[in-house]
């Protein structure tokens, strides 16, 4: 066996099946590379997609008796609104062109195009396929970081995150995550990848700031400072700039810009309105802030940025005759913008989008002039750059038979851009694709979500998004073809580890004459509010596993490219990929913590937890009590 040649033995490992595989990487370090080999996870991949399962399907349907295909085409014809176009094409199995007239030579090209249709990576990417199939098939797993506990309360509350950023290493990889506390005070975890040498960071909380740092107000009063960390509630209002380790955090009307390496504060700039979202920071790139009626370009090499605090009792819109250029901002006719993205495709452009329903587009060289606009119709909550062209459903070998495959591969190296939107339209949820230049956008909005979207990213060669059921959804490139779901209240900490009660936990417990639970009431669940990838996808993205390379000496672990999430509870979690922990800590480490709580503490947690829930039966039963007897007298 060792004396074969790599090409036998790769032909031989595709007869196999995927645990065989798996277990034929530990035999040495030869057959780990070629049990890692791209092309035939690639293949692995492909046999579970919703491409390949059309392509068998449409096959059975072309072997079919003609008496069924007539009776099929019958179905077809009856008004449904649960069909879509797509399916009624499918149901009444139109003729196929066909490329031979052996059977055998026609489903090996069939299959050839619907590979390429499938394939989610362009010529210019590296994608590694075996972390691919793990993400796609292996059972999810979510980690919380450990957030500080509240220092002046004898309860056991934790404090709760108001945003998150991350700093990046050299490589473009996550290392860190930076946060705001409820407190005023700023947390950093460190939330580096393995590797074959380190450990990881395992989600270690590195340093924090002290209470109050970006409300200006004393460290005991907590109160005060909860309420103006949370009065905005804006979902991007951290940037961190890798290169000089400043942080910006927007707070009400202020921006805090802050010293990362040693948490201090260096400057505040105060804006008329309160801010809603900031772009992305780059050393060589002025931030853009939004704020409720107007956009502003924040350079921070400009000492003339800083200003005073602006009257906080009649917020009048700056006057832009009287406003220098340093400060030059455009006046939005529509307030609430909630996402910022910088894209340097074709130009250096700046896309502003929120409660209004189209995409704002500015050219940073023109600066406040408006661009253009592109018409969406709905309301966006999050918005992600995917660095490949956008193509179009009309190259789509699988829906459109007459499409040449050259075609496909002529759009797919063509230069572009594709801007990721969560959104919402009409109480449902929208996922919706813009392809740079332009090309004809793509909008699910039959089958993203049953409610609003609110964040989007690309993860690996798939697109995440959440939305507000507390679902994570993962789809092709498409837009359409659906991967998995997740929901993360399955994985929410049970009993007081968190300082939270877990849905599944005593909460679960019948009350009232109805005998309902409390996970059958509305509102009662978590949802994510913010999805950021630990690997993020470049134009030179390359994978973590075997395509990276077996003779580095650092090779990072393969699944590493995981998700750092930031849920509507304040929680800060990591999500990973197969059994075990995706902060890699030990069983032990939780042991301890455990059993480091003492028994009066837990007793008095415990005591605490069952008059909660106590009360909150006795109130619910007199609540569904009165509703029953407020009904007895309508007949009468």
């Amino acid at each position: 066996m060792d004396r074969l040649p790599e090409e036998v033995i790769l032909h031989i490992l595709g007869f196999l099946k995927v645990p065989d595989i798996v277990h034929l990487q530990a035999v040495s370090s030869r057959y780990l590379a070629l049990g890692r080999d791209n092309a035939l996870w690639k293949t692995e991949c492909f046999e579970d997609s919703r491409a390949e399962s059309l392509r068998r399907r449409n096959m059975l349907l072309g072997m079919q008796d003609a008496r069924i295909a007539e009776l099929r085409n019958a179905v077809a014809a009856l008004p449904g609104p649960d069909l879509t176009a797509w399916d009624v094409s499918q149901l009444r199995g139109s003729p196929q062109p066909r490329a031979s007239n052996d059977p055998a030579a026609e489903a090996r090209i069939q299959r050839a195009r619907a590979l390429a249709n499938w394939e989610p990576g362009y010529p210019d990417e590296r994608l590694d396929y075996y972390d691919e199939y793990v993400h796609r098939h292996a059972p999810v797993k979510v980690a919380w970081l450990h957030l500080p506990k509240a220092q002046a309360s004898d309860k056991e509350e934790y404090r709760e995150a108001t945003g998150c950023a991350t700093l990046d290493g050299e490589d473009g990889n996550v290392n860190h995550l930076v946060a705001p506390l409820d407190d005023g005070s700023i947390c950093m975890w460190d939330v580096s990848n393995r590797s074959t040498s380190m450990a990881g960071g395992r989600g270690r909380l590195t340093a924090q700031s002290c209470p109050g740092l970006l409300t200006g107000t004393p460290p005991d009063d907590t109160e005060k400072s909860h309420i103006m960390m949370t009065e905005t509630g804006a979902v991007e209002c951290v940037s961190i700039d890798n290169v000089t380790r400043r942080g910006y955090f927007a707070v009400q009307r202020s921006l805090h810009e802050v010293d990362i390496n040693t948490l201090q504060l260096v400057s505040t700039t105060h804006y008329p309105w309160p801010i809603t979202a900031l772009s992305e920071a780059k050393n060589t790139t002025p931030l853009t802030i939004g704020t409720n009626w107007t956009v502003h370009l924040h350079d921070p090499r400009d000492s003339a940025s800083a200003s005073p605090p602006p009257n906080t009792t009649n917020a009048e819109l700056p006057n832009p005759s009287t406003t220098s250029t340093a400060s030059s901002h455009a006046t939005l006719a529509q307030p609430g913008p909630l996402s910022i993205l910088h894209d340097p495709f074709p130009n250096p452009s700046i896309w502003l989008a929120g409660r209004f329903t189209s995409l704002l587009h500015y050219d940073r060289r023109f600066f406040p002039r408006l661009l253009n606009t592109l018409h969406s119709g709905a309301r966006i909550a999050s918005l992600a750059s995917l660095p490949y062209p956008l193509i179009p459903q009309s190259l789509d070998l699988i829906r459109n038979p007459e499409t040449g495959l050259s075609a496909l591969v002529a759009a797919r190296i063509a230069p572009g851009t594709t801007i990721l939107a969560a959104a919402e339209y009409k109480g449902k949820g929208s996922l919706e694709l813009y392809g740079l230049p332009r090309v004809q956008p793509y909008q699910n909005r039959q089958t993203a979500s049953a409610s609003k979207l609110l964040a989007v990213a690309p993860h690996g060669g798939r697109i995440v998004f959440s939305d507000g059921d507390g679902n994570l959804k993962w789809v092709e490139r498409d837009g359409f073809s659906h991967v998995r779901t997740f929901n993360i209240n399955e994985a929410l900490p049970s009993g007081s580890g968190e300082g939270r009660q877990s849905a599944t936990g005593e909460d679960q417990s019948a009350y009232g004459i109805w005998g309902s639970t409390a996970g059958e009431m509305p509102g009662q669940g978590d949802i994510v509010q913010k999805i950021t990838p630990t690997h993020p996808v470049s134009a030179s993205s390359t994978g973590t596993g075997a395509a990276s390379g077996l003779g580095e000496r650092q090779r990072q672990d393969v699944n590493q490219s995981n998700l750092l999430l930031w849920t509507g509870d304040g929680r800060l979690g990591v999500l990973g990929f197969g059994p075990g922990n995706p902060l890699g800590e030990d069983q032990w480490r939780e042991e301890v913590d455990v059993a480091a709580e003492s028994t009066e503490q837990r007793a008095k947690g415990d005591a605490e937890r069952q008059y909660g829930m106590a009360m909150r039966r006795a109130l619910e039963r007199n609540a569904d009590e009165v509703r029953f007897v407020r009904g007895l007298g309508m007949l009468m």
